[in-house]
């Protein structure tokens, strides 16, 4: 397997986001976030991380300290709001099976955002992307949770000036949610609506973006199989994955 390493120009780019260091000098700050975004593309158990990258107990231990800071989360929201504000979103959602592993944790009293579903025990995440392959926003839930309900709330947090989406978000409270936004929808009508809504076929083509884009991050192996037993990290196994494909850098 590839031992990839981020490049500087993209680590200075969100370095100010880590925690300032402590102690000995680290021979390079890169070699512990690319063992994390190691793990995450291939899937592997902590303890396989390639020694190029350091000790695995030191990754994993930062790794749990930095999700529980929010710090991979404020990275993704950090390159988002540099994009542009009057840009074309699309919004989707999708499923991720979980292992034995990730459900079989016993209850902490913290959200697992595990949930039934036609797959079995799964998670969903909700995507919000816009017309350039870039990702804005994401919100983890259990895979039983539809996706008008968390559709109000990702819209609510971002700037967009059209939404594209599936018949799925279109109800009428919501499609009132993005009037009030100032946000022009683009959302395909229910076959048995009885006033269908008139929205834009052309602009609605481009909602394959969003579709590429759950290609991409399901070929990372630890997104596509969720192991991660709480619910923190796993939300920031998406983050990373989110800001990879945003620098469109490591490929799996």
């Amino acid at each position: 397997m590839e031992t990839p390493l981020i490049s500087k120009r993209q680590f200075n780019k969100f370095r100010k986001h880590f925690p300032p260091r402590h102690g000995r000098p680290r021979k390079d700050d890169r070699t512990v976030p690319s063992g994390i975004i190691w793990v995450i593309k291939y899937g592997c158990p902590w303890r396989h991380v390639p020694e190029f990258y350091g000790k695995w107990t030191t990754i994993y231990s930062r790794f749990k300290r930095w999700s529980k800071q929010g710090i991979f989360h404020r990275i993704l929201h950090f390159l988002s709001k540099k994009l542009k504000k009057k840009c074309i979103a699309m919004i989707e959602s999708t499923f991720a099976k979980a292992h034995r592993t990730a459900s079989s944790l016993a209850f902490d009293g913290q959200a697992r955002e595990l949930g039934k579903s036609h797959g079995g025990i799964t998670s969903k995440i909700h995507l919000l992307c816009n017309n350039e392959s870039k990702p804005i926003d994401f919100i983890i839930t259990g895979g039983q949770v539809h996706d008008i309900k968390i559709a109000p709330k990702l819209v609510s947090r971002n700037k967009m000036k059209y939404l594209v989406a599936d018949k799925a978000y279109g109800s009428k409270s919501f499609r009132a949610q993005l009037h009030g936004q100032r946000i022009k929808d683009c959302i395909s009508p229910k076959s048995n609506e009885k006033d269908p809504a008139q929205y834009d076929k052309k602009l609605y083509e481009q909602r394959h973006i969003i579709e590429n884009m759950f290609a991409k991050i399901k070929d990372w192996k630890g997104i596509a199989f969720r192991s991660n037993g709480c619910a923190y990290t796993y939300k920031s196994f998406v983050a990373i994955t989110l800001v990879s494909i945003f620098f469109n850098a490591y490929r799996p």
